[in-house]
């Protein structure tokens, strides 16, 4: 089955970059700016790390979760 969302598009490879490389590789990806956001499971407990897209909006950040215009909401936003 195709996917229909851009969770492909980050993941863990793009976390451990991002980790190994203090954000030079990883931060800017495809003309916008990636933050590392690690939530904890909210039945696991274990601390989990995902890539979100964030920018400026005045002096406030704006943080983009949206799996990419998929149907269904990324799981980072029940952690959150």
């Amino acid at each position: 089955m195709p996917r229909t969302d851009a969770s492909h598009l980050f993941g863990q490879e793009h976390a451990h970059s991002y980790r190994q490389t203090g954000g030079e590789v990883g931060h800017d990806w495809k003309g916008t700016s990636t933050l590392l956001l690690t939530t904890t499971g909210r039945r696991s407990g274990t601390p989990r790390t995902t890539p979100l897209i964030y920018g400026r909006d005045a002096d406030a950040y704006v943080v983009v979760a949206s799996k990419g215009g998929a149907d269904e909401p990324p799981v980072v936003l029940e952690r959150a």
